[in-house]
């Protein structure tokens, strides 16, 4: 008997795991589920206002306040579309706070913004709407939304400006600032802050300083780049079906498979990306993807190789010391573009850098500078050893000459003097007349490994150019303003074993003009260093007077090492020198 009852027991329990695995699933597509009714819905609204049909509004009596705020969402998103732009509405789906519960998303081609909703309970809850005039909703970095209200009551406007992000089962406004302005007398009655619900009100300086801090540090490059950057793949439900049967798979499984994944992205088209086509999906049905992550690891790929950089490479090494190695994308002059880790077993991403230039220092710190025509950011972070991406502290240069501070989760405002003072005390390790990337290719132990191969012999390509590297330098002479040197390299009698190389050396010293306060009186001197560097074991070598190192060649870089030197122009360290030459 009690044989019996065992096996009827664990032919139970074999049911019930059976069952359960079945019911389960992906967990991911599981959660999607919840949020049927609620697309299924959207479509037939859709639908419906496409085939000239009148829209009626829901009925919410009776209804629980979920529901009751859904179905108005929905009705007045719809309704507040223009007929002929309804086929550019879609959905998408995103984990906004990374709890493993996928966020739904209703969005236009423009990745502009019309709802949230997250689950809460297994039930779909929304966390909020943006329809009607005046509003807007867009993705900013880190998760994070920027958001804008503009409501009028008797010619008196009140527009507000907020931050904010998911957390769980609500969204939490991170800042919010507000304006009210009278349109009829153009003049602001007042400006105010808002926390918790309570409004206080505040001086235009600190409006403005708060405002664009938060506007910079969202903004990024352009509104157009950060919310297409941070954007979930988008489902039409009015447009045609794309066919994903003969498409290459955007595959991040390995960091074998991310290689051929970048690789692919690398060459799929020619040229850079067309802006407009870009914020209009036209580059999203390039690939199929496995999952909602894949394609956002495209996406910021994507923006990488066309707008970050060329040429790309990589490099597997242990940044955190625990043994496993990252996957380093670099371009072949040392940048570091984008960096992946393993967590349980799968690559992840760390970060993407597109205008940014990232690069290590000697204590295995990362470095990101974003340095763009309105606004400088300086960004340190460490990999720790359980393969948290840290932000140790972060200086921002905003508009209008507004300096921050960010370290542990606060902003503060700071002085410029104190920027100046951490930017070359602490985060801009490396001396004139190098730079982050030569720096970086000294200490990081990167090698660069190129994902093509290049397009023609990079040593012949390189000879028939001109070489320019140019510096500001630390050491300046007694009374000057500042000094700059530059190099410019040439070559002459090439063979196949060896070339003569002319490197001309261009110092200039910048003093004050007693007769013009806004400019400097120049002195310019130029001198000469010639050598011939011959083939040995594949590298150019070379000695000279004073020097002795070796060249290396790629497909759009030279590198001029200098191994040994008694040359005070040419200190021991890696040259990188570029084609492009200022005034030609």
């Amino acid at each position: 008997m009690k044989h019996i009852l065992k096996y009827v027991l664990a032919l139970i329990l074999c049911i019930l795991a059976l069952a359960i695995l079945t019911a389960c699933g992906d967990p991911d597509e599981n959660q999607k589920a919840a949020y049927d009714g609620i697309i299924a819905e959207y479509t037939n609204l859709l639908t419906a206002r496409q085939n000239g049909d009148d829209l009626t509004p829901p009925k919410t009596d009776g209804m629980k306040e979920e529901k009751a705020a859904i179905a108005e969402a929905l009705y007045g998103i719809v309704a507040d579309q223009k007929v002929e732009t309804l086929a550019d509405l879609g959905y998408g789906f995103k984990d906004m706070d990374g709890n493993g519960t996928p966020e739904l998303i209703l969005l236009n081609r423009y990745t502009s913004i019309r709802a949230v909703f997250t689950i809460a309970n297994r039930k779909p809850v929304l966390l909020e709407a943006n329809y009607g005039e005046g509003t807007s909703f867009l993705f900013a970095p880190n998760n994070r939304f920027f958001m804008t209200r503009e409501t009028v009551v008797d010619n008196i406007g009140d527009y507000r400006y907020y931050t904010c992000h998911v957390e769980g089962d609500h969204m939490v406004y991170d800042a919010v600032y507000g304006e009210v302005f009278d349109r009829e007398k153009k003049e602001t009655l007042e400006f105010y802050h808002m926390v918790d619900g309570n409004r206080t009100v505040v001086d235009r300086d600190t409006f403005m300083d708060e405002l664009y801090r938060e506007y910079s540090m969202t903004r990024g490059t352009s509104y157009g780049d950060i919310v297409k950057l941070f954007a979930p793949y988008i489902h039409y439900p009015l447009g045609e079906k794309v066919s994903t049967e003969n498409l290459p798979v955007a595959d991040f499984s390995s960091y074998e498979a991310i290689r051929e994944t970048y690789k692919a992205i690398s060459t799929c088209l020619d040229g850079r990306l067309v802006g407009n086509a870009w914020l209009m999906g036209e580059y999203d049905d390039l690939f199929s993807y496995p999952d909602d992550r894949s394609f956002e690891y495209y996406s910021q790929l994507l923006y990488t190789a066309y707008q970050g950089g060329y040429n790309e490479g990589y490099d597997e090494i242990d940044l955190n010391g625990d043994g496993v190695d990252e996957l380093v994308i670099l371009n072949e002059d040392y940048i570091i573009k984008a960096i992946f880790t393993m967590k349980n077993g799968k690559p992840v991403m760390l970060d993407a850098l597109t205008h940014e230039r990232g690069w290590l220092d000697s204590e295995g710190f990362i470095h990101v500078d974003r340095e763009d025509e309105d606004m400088l950011e300086y960004s340190l972070y460490e990999l720790t050893a359980d393969g948290d991406y840290n932000l140790i502290y972060s200086i921002l240069v905003a508009q209008y000459g507004k300096y921050y501070l960010t370290k542990e989760g606060k902003t503060e405002m700071i002085t410029s003097e104190r920027f100046k003072e951490i930017y070359n005390d602490e985060y801009c390790v490396y001396t004139a007349p190098f730079e982050a990337n030569e720096y970086n290719r000294a200490v990081s132990g990167l090698t660069y490994t190129p994902l093509t191969p290049p397009a023609e012999d990079p040593v012949r390509n390189a000879v028939t150019k001109r070489w320019y590297k140019g510096a500001w330098l630390n050491e300046i002479p007694v009374d000057a303003d500042s000094a700059y040197g530059a190099i410019y390299m040439s070559f002459e009698n090439v063979t196949e074993t060896q070339m003569d190389v002319r490197v001309t050396y261009t110092y200039a010293v910048y003093y004050p003009d007693p007769n013009n306060q806004y400019h400097s009186l120049e002195e310019i001197t130029e001198s000469d260093l010639n050598f011939t560097a011959r083939l040995e074991n594949g590298v150019f070598v070379f000695e000279a007077d004073g020097l002795k190192g070796h060249l290396e060649f790629s497909q759009t870089d030279l590198w001029l090492v200098v191994e040994e030197s008694s040359d005070k122009r040419f200190p021991v360290g890696y040259y990188h020198l570029s084609d492009y030459i200022p005034g030609e």
